[in-house]
C-alpha cells in the first residue's frame, strides 16, 4: 500500500500500482511526501509504514544554468574559458552532452567544458544538453573569441626625420579599454629599457634629446592589466631617423641683384629639409612674418638691412645665414617750365623733363595720372581752361636697370598764363608810351617857333656883311640846336625805358618768388 501525505493512494489514470511499484505520470499535484506499507496476503498482517520520501515536483522541465568563466563578452585568443552546465533544482542522475554548432564535442558526461587556449576557430554556439530517462533538455550560449586588439604606434611630432637635441615622443595605444593596458617597447626587435635619454610614462616613450644612435625601427605591444594572459601583437614598425648634424635653412633668392632700386620686387624663400617646419623671417633681429616666402612688392629705402629666417618646429629651431639687401633710390626726374617768346604770345607752355645721371633717357608724360603719347624730354602744352588746372608729371624710361626713374613732382599751371598776359599787356603799354613820347618830342622840336625880337628882321641867309662880322643866322642857330635837343629827348626816353625795365624785372621777380604751393616749386619765365 502507498500513501501520500498520510492519504492512501488508489490506482488511477495518473497513478499505477503494480506489486511493490508505484508509477506516476508526474504533475505538479504529485508534489509531496510518500511512504509505503506491506500487507501479508491471506492474513491481515501489515508492516509498519516506511520512512517518508519527499518527492518534489518542480515543473514541466528542469531549469538549466549555463555559465561562462571568465564572463567577458569577448574572449581573446590564448585565454582559458570554462562553460559550466547545471540544473537549478538540484536533481540527480542527469547526463550532460556538449555540442558546438550542433556537433558533439565531448564524450565524458562532464557538466564543465574547458577550452584551455582559445583560438578563433573555437568561437561559435555552444549547447549543453541534459538527459534523464526519456527526457532531454538543452540550453545554448554564444562564445565570442577573437584576436586581442591591435595597438597603434604614432610619433609626436608627426614626422620621421629628426635632428640632434630634438625631443621625440612615441605613443602606443589600444582603443578598447584603453585604461586597462600596459605597454612594452622594442627597438629593432629588442626590448627597450629606461636610460638617461629614454623614459616611459603610461603609453608614452619619450626621448628627451635625440641622437643619431636613437635611429631604428620601433614597435610596441600591450598587456592587459586584469587578464594577465592577454598580450597583443606588436605594432607595425615605425622607422625613426635621427640626423647626425643639423643643417641650416637655405634662402633662395628670386631675380636677385646686389643693389635694388626703390619700387622693385624682392622675393626670398626659406627651406629646411624635413616636415612641419614653421619659418619666421627677421630683419636686423626684428621679427617680420611667419611664412616660407617673404615678398616685398615695392621695396623702399627702409627695407635695406640684413635678413635671415628661422626654421622652427616644436621647441627646436635653427637660424639661416644672414642675407644683406641693399636698396638705392631711383634717379630723380626734374620737371621745369621753359618760357619762350612764342609761348608768351600764344599762351602755351613748354615743359621739360630731365634725369641727370649721365645716361640717355626716354621720357613718359602724365596729365592728371593719365599717360600721354610721346617719349621726348619736351612737352608742348596748349594753354586752355583744362590744361591750366591739370597736373603734369614725368619720369625717365631706360632699357637697363634702373628701367625707370622716380616720378617727378607735379606741376599745375594755375594762373601763370594769366600773369603772362598781364605782363605782356603792361610791357606793350610801356613800349607804346616810349614810342609816343619820342615822336612827340621830335614833333615838338620841329614845330616850335623861335622868339621874335623887335629889331629889324634879319635875313635867314648869310649876307656878306654878316659873314664878315661873324654873325650867325637864325636858321643856322636852329639847326645847330637840334642835336642837343634830340639828345635830351633820347636821355628822357632812356630814363623811361629804364623805369619800364625795372617794372618788368620786378614783375618777373615777383613771379619767381611765388610760393611752391602756387607754382609747384617750379621757376617761371626764365629767359625773358
Amino acid at each position: 500500500m502507498w500513501f501520500k501525505d498520510s492519504s492512501k493512494i488508489v490506482s488511477s489514470g495518473e497513478t499505477k500500482i503494480q506489486g511493490n511499484t508505484l508509477t506516476l505520470s508526474v504533475k505538479s499535484s504529485h508534489d509531496g511526501s510518500y511512504l509505503c506499507q506491506a500487507e501479508l496476503q491471506g492474513r491481515r498482517v501489515t508492516t509498519a509504514k516506511s520512512k517518508p520520501h519527499l518527492l518534489p515536483v518542480h515543473g514541466s522541465q528542469p531549469t538549466i544554468l549555463l555559465q561562462q568563466d571568465p564572463s567577458h563578452p569577448v574572449i581573446y585568443t590564448g585565454e582559458q574559458v570554462k562553460l559550466t552546465c547545471s540544473i537549478q533544482e538540484k536533481t540527480s542522475k542527469w547526463q550532460y552532452l556538449w555540442q558546438k554548432d550542433s556537433q558533439q564535442v565531448n564524450t565524458d558526461n562532464n557538466p564543465i567544458y574547458t577550452i584551455k587556449n582559445a583560438t578563433c576557430s573555437q568561437k561559435g554556439e555552444y549547447t549543453c544538453q541534459v538527459r534523464r530517462g526519456e527526457m532531454t533538455y538543452a540550453k545554448s550560449t554564444i562564445l565570442t573569441i577573437r584576436e586581442p586588439p591591435k595597438p597603434k604606434l604614432s610619433i609626436a611630432p608627426e614626422w620621421n626625420m629628426f635632428y640632434p637635441t630634438e625631443k621625440v615622443t612615441l605613443k602606443c595605444s589600444v582603443d578598447e579599454e584603453s585604461n586597462k593596458w600596459v605597454y612594452e617597447w622594442f627597438k629593432n626587435g629588442t626590448r627597450l629599457l629606461k636610460d638617461k635619454d629614454t623614459s616611459f610614462s603610461t603609453n608614452m616613450l619619450s626621448i628627451s634629446s635625440a641622437k643619431a644612435g636613437h635611429s631604428g625601427q620601433y614597435t610596441c605591444r600591450g598587456k592587459h592589466l586584469m587578464r594577465t594572459s592577454v598580450t597583443t601583437r606588436e605594432t607595425e614598425a615605425v622607422q625613426l631617423h635621427i640626423k647626425g648634424i643639423t643643417p641650416k635653412p637655405t634662402i633662395t633668392k628670386h631675380e636677385w641683384f646686389e643693389l635694388f632700386y626703390t619700387d622693385e620686387k624682392v622675393q626670398l624663400d626659406c627651406n629646411m629639409p624635413g616636415e612641419s617646419w614653421e619659418y619666421h623671417w627677421h630683419k636686423d633681429s626684428n621679427p617680420l612674418i611667419t611664412n616660407p616666402t617673404h615678398t616685398i612688392d615695392a621695396v623702399s629705402l627702409t627695407d635695406s638691412g640684413n635678413y635671415h629666417c628661422k626654421a622652427q618646429r616644436g621647441d627646436f629651431s635653427v637660424d639661416s645665414e644672414t642675407l644683406q639687401v641693399r636698396v638705392q633710390a631711383r634717379p630723380p626726374a626734374f620737371l621745369s617750365l621753359e618760357t619762350e617768346l612764342s609761348d608768351i604770345m600764344t599762351g602755351d607752355m613748354t615743359l621739360r623733363c630731365n634725369v641727370s645721371d649721365g645716361r640717355q633717357w626716354n621720357y613718359t608724360w602724365y596729365m592728371n595720372g593719365q599717360q600721354l603719347n610721346g617719349s621726348s624730354d619736351v612737352l608742348k602744352v596748349t594753354g586752355n581752361e583744362e590744361t591750366i588746372k591739370s597736373e603734369f608729371k614725368c619720369k625717365g624710361i631706360n632699357t637697363v636697370r634702373p628701367l625707370y626713374s622716380a616720378l617727378s613732382d607735379g606741376f599745375i599751371a594755375n594762373n601763370i598764363l594769366f600773369k603772362r598776359k598781364i605782363l605782356l599787356a603792361i610791357s606793350g603799354c610801356l613800349v607804346c608810351c616810349i614810342v609816343i613820347l619820342i615822336i612827340g618830342c621830335i614833333v615838338l622840336k620841329i614845330t616850335r617857333k623861335p622868339e621874335v625880337k623887335e629889331t629889324a628882321p634879319e635875313d635867314l641867309f648869310f649876307s656878306m656883311t654878316d659873314s664878315k662880322n661873324q654873325t650867325i643866322s637864325p636858321m643856322k642857330e636852329y639847326m645847330d640846336n637840334i642835336p642837343t635837343e634830340l639828345e635830351e629827348c633820347q636821355e628822357k626816353a632812356v630814363l623811361i625805358s629804364d623805369c619800364a625795365s625795372a617794372i618788368h624785372e620786378d614783375s618777373v621777380i615777383k613771379d619767381e618768388d611765388t610760393p611752391a604751393s602756387e607754382a609747384n616749386g617750379l621757376t617761371s619765365f626764365k629767359g625773358l
